[in-house]
């Protein structure tokens, strides 16, 4: 029983060898940029004087060098591009937190007192009619403010719970609805989660319009595949790519 044993470990012993040199040959027969330099220039030295090397010959050989270097550094071009690039993203992405910024095709916003809600509308050519609806968390239309003809492209505007700002200009706002203080300072709608509608008359017929809402960014962390996400307030996320516009930093 010994003896099979002894067999086999010699066995195995001799396959690694011949593996292990087998590998060492390939791998020695694996030409880089500096053996080819050197197998070039000993080949100048060595050549025969009264027969130089042929022009094309020569050219062939160094534009097959070119080649190897070119692509080596290539490589190592994309990659040190690719890390920069990450860094930046990622440089970009925290310096977030804590900001608002606008969310492709999210159509609500959290508000809260002292801080101002963002939004985006998409206006087709030709709409008219518009008109900004928001309702509460109860499902109460608590504005449904006229904006008659806006110029089509993206429509912004800022909400604050009581004033409007559509395209940098004040709405018309009904005021009287609102309670006041001892001080006869309007108190703004309640702080919580409001939908926004945007409704408009694009060729004849009345039109949802495409909404894009804020969301202040609370952390960012790394996802699947080393995706940048950003953390909402609310509980939602995004990534880079879905963020229309950045808004403000508190």
């Amino acid at each position: 029983m010994s003896d099979v044993n002894n067999v086999s470990g010699s066995s195995a012993l001799s396959q690694y060898d011949i593996n292990k040199n087998a590998s060492q040959e390939k791998k020695s027969n694996e030409l880089g940029k500096n053996e080819f330099l050197e197998l070039m220039i000993a080949q100048l030295n060595n050549q025969n004087p009264l027969e130089p090397q042929k022009n094309a010959e020569f050219v062939a050989q160094m534009a097959q060098f070119s080649t190897v270097e070119g692509i080596q550094n290539m490589s190592s071009g994309f990659e040190s591009l690719a890390s920069s690039f990450k860094s930046s993203q990622a440089l970009q992405a925290s310096s977030l937190v804590g900001g608002a910024v606008t969310v492709d095709g999210q159509d609500t916003s959290l508000l809260r007192h002292g801080e101002l809600v963002y939004g985006m509308a998409d206006v087709p050519s030709g709409a008219d009619s518009l008109k900004l609806q928001i309702t509460n968390e109860a499902g109460e239309v608590v504005e449904n403010v006229p904006l008659g003809y806006q110029p089509n492209g993206p429509m912004s505007f800022k909400w604050d719970g009581a004033n409007l700002e559509i395209n940098g200009e004040m709405a018309d706002i009904d005021y009287d609805k609102f309670p006041t203080d001892d001080d006869g300072n309007i108190i703004p709608h309640d702080p919580g989660e409001y939908q926004f509608q945007v409704v408009g008359n694009v060729g004849g017929q009345q039109q949802n319009l495409n909404v894009h809402m804020s969301a202040r960014v609370d952390s960012v962390t790394l996802g699947e595949n080393n995706d940048l996400v950003l953390n909402l307030a609310g509980g939602g996320t995004a990534t880079m790519a879905d963020v229309k516009q950045i808004n403000h930093v508190y």
